[in-house]
This record gives C-alpha cells, sequence and structure tokens, in this order.
C-alpha cells in the first residue's frame, strides 16, 4: 500500500527582533503552531525544528517569526500503533488473497 501520513518539512526560524529576548514566549508560539523544536541558538534569535508542511504558512504569519527558511522535505509514513498513523484502520495484511492465501497463486 502507498500511503503517507505526513508531509514535514525541516526548517529555521530567525525570530522577530522583539522576540530576541523573550524566547520563552516565542518558543511557545511556535510549538502552539505545530512546530517541534529540535535546538535553540538563544545568541542569535534562531530556533530549528520541523513542521507539518500544511502549517508552513501559518508559521510564517507569526508575529515572533522575522525569517522562515524551510531546508528539507520528507514525507512520514508512522508504523502502526503510532497515534501520528492515519492507515491504522487498513489490514496490514492487505496483500494477502482473501482467502489467506498467496495472492500470486489465485
Amino acid at each position: 500500500m502507498d500511503h503517507h501520513d505526513a508531509e514535514i518539512t525541516e526548517v529555521v526560524v530567525v525570530l522577530n527582533q522583539q522576540f530576541a529576548n523573550q524566547l520563552t514566549q516565542a518558543r511557545q508560539m511556535l510549538e502552539e503552531a505545530g512546530m517541534t523544536i529540535d535546538s535553540e541558538d538563544h545568541d542569535n534569535g534562531v530556533m530549528h525544528g520541523s513542521i507539518d508542511s500544511k502549517n508552513l504558512h501559518a508559521l510564517e504569519k507569526l508575529p515572533c517569526v522575522q525569517y522562515l527558511r524551510p531546508v528539507f522535505t520528507y514525507v512520514a509514513d508512522y508504523p502502526t500503533g503510532d497515534p501520528r498513523d492515519k492507515d491504522d484502520d487498513l489490514d496490514d495484511n492487505a496483500d494477502e488473497a482473501p482467502d489467506g492465501g498467496d495472492p500470486k497463486h489465485q
């Protein structure tokens, strides 16, 4: 089965100058917009992380964001049991024949 649960974009966010001294508030705003923060550069007001690509535009519009740079985008297909897995209702054995036999020998 060819299914993709999400498209994730790694991003670098340069904070607006007014938020350079309010990193906790900026971090909260970014996380509420859906960004997972992996690292912070306090000296330069930069945060690196990832976000579902469909939320990039909203992230860019936050008042704490001066500049947003998408670095890398990839497709995520989470394993069965992961709460982010969107195809958990699909049968894990979808390639099997209905009677449980080998589909190649039907």
